[in-house]
């Protein structure tokens, strides 16, 4: 009797502390929502476009090499890798840009929290009318 009661009172701290660490982990993603992207490729201009992103990590390893197929006036995103969606994760990483096997860019980035993002706009007009092939920026995603 006595060793039935001490198995279910362990049995009830051991799943109280398992239920703790669970609400501590996701706790940060009740309160702030979902993580953002990883990153997004608006295409702004009237043609298609094929698009291959290479992503480096601060060691200069290769985390992601794709290439997308972009129809005029469309957009995709990637979502983020797991080591990034945690509530204190950063990182810092090199973005090669290449469209159509001709124009290529490179951008140092650094995503300070989850609800940021690389922002990839492709054939941006500004409001002076100035076509950029390529911009690449950092965004917050409120």
């Amino acid at each position: 009797m006595i060793k039935t009661t001490n198995k279910i009172i362990l049995a009830s701290v051991f799943g109280i502390f398992i239920l703790l660490i669970a609400s501590l982990l996701f706790m940060p993603f009740i309160f702030s929502g979902p993580v953002s992207p990883f990153f997004v490729v608006h295409n702004h201009d009237i043609n298609d476009h094929t698009v291959v992103i290479d992503v480096f990590d601060s060691r200069n390893v290769s985390i992601i090499t794709e290439t997308y197929k972009l129809e005029p006036k469309s957009d995709i995103s990637r979502k983020r890798p797991l080591g990034l969606r945690l509530p204190l994760s950063k990182g810092e990483f090199k973005i090669n840009v290449t469209v159509d096997n001709e124009t290529m860019e490179t951008h140092h980035v650094e995503l300070p929290h989850p609800h940021t993002m690389v922002d990839i706009r492709l054939y941006y007009e500004d409001y002076m009318g100035n076509v950029t092939p390529i911009s690449v920026e950092v965004a917050a995603v409120v």
